[in-house]
C-alpha cells in the first residue's frame, strides 16, 4: 500500500470513531488547497492532534510525530498509517517527508520542528497554518475525555519563495521566518 492510500485508509477507518466519541468543531476548512504539495504547521499538541487533523482534512494527511506522541502513535501503527517518525536527527523523516511533497500530497508537522525550513527549501510546498485544541488529556500520552470538544482551526495558506540554495542554513532560517513573520501579520490584522 503506497504513502497516499495508507493516510487516506487512515481517515476513513478513525473519521467516524472520532466522530462519535468527540465533538469536532471545524473552521477554515474550505481554506484547504485541493492538491499540490502542502505542509500543514499545527500549533497544539496532544495525543489525538495528527489523528483528529486526518479526519476533518478534505485531503489525505501524512503526519510527521515526535516524543511522547511518537511513542504511543507509532507505536501501535507502525507507519500503517502514513505518519512519520521524528527520531534522532530527523534525516530519515525528512527524506519521507520530501518525498510525500513531490509527488504532491500533504505532510502534517505537529509542534516547533525544525523540518519546516527544510521541507519548504526541498519542495516549494504551501503552508497551511492549523490551531487544534481540547486534543489531548492531562499529560501528553493521554486522550481527551469522550465527549469533549476538540476545536481545529485552518488559517489561510502561505506561499514563500527563496531564491537561495535550498541546502544553505541561511535560506532555511529565512524561509520559516517568512512564515513566522505572515503568520504574526495575518493574526494582527
Amino acid at each position: 500500500m503506497n504513502g497516499f492510500s495508507r493516510a487516506a485508509t487512515a481517515r476513513n477507518l478513525t473519521g467516524p470513531a472520532l466522530r462519535a466519541i468527540y465533538r469536532l468543531e471545524v473552521e477554515g476548512v474550505g481554506l484547504v488547497p485541493a492538491g499540490g504539495p502542502l505542509i500543514l504547521q499545527i500549533d497544539g499538541d496532544g495525543l489525538l492532534a495528527g489523528p483528529v487533523l486526518k479526519v476533518v482534512t478534505p485531503r489525505p494527511v501524512h503526519t510527521i510525530v515526535s516524543g511522547a506522541l511518537a511513542e504511543v502513535l507509532m507505536g501501535h501503527s507502525p507507519g500503517w498509517a502514513g505518519d512519520i517518525a521524528l527520531e534522532g536527527h530527523g534525516f530519515a523523516a525528512y527524506a519521507a517527508a520530501c518525498a510525500l511533497l513531490r509527488s504532491g500530497e500533504a505532510v502534517a508537522i505537529l509542534g516547533e520542528s525544525s523540518l519546516l525550513g527544510p521541507l519548504l527549501a526541498a519542495s516549494g510546498a504551501v503552508v497551511q497554518p492549523v490551531t487544534i485544541t481540547g486534543a489531548g488529556g492531562k499529560v501528553a500520552t493521554d486522550p481527551p475525555r469522550p465527549r469533549s470538544r476538540i476545536g481545529i482551526v485552518f488559517e489561510a495558506p502561505i506561499t514563500v519563495t527563496s531564491s537561495g540554495d535550498p541546502c544553505a542554513l541561511a535560506t532555511v532560517q529565512q524561509l520559516r521566518e517568512l512564515v513566522r513573520q505572515a503568520r504574526a501579520d495575518a493574526r494582527s490584522g
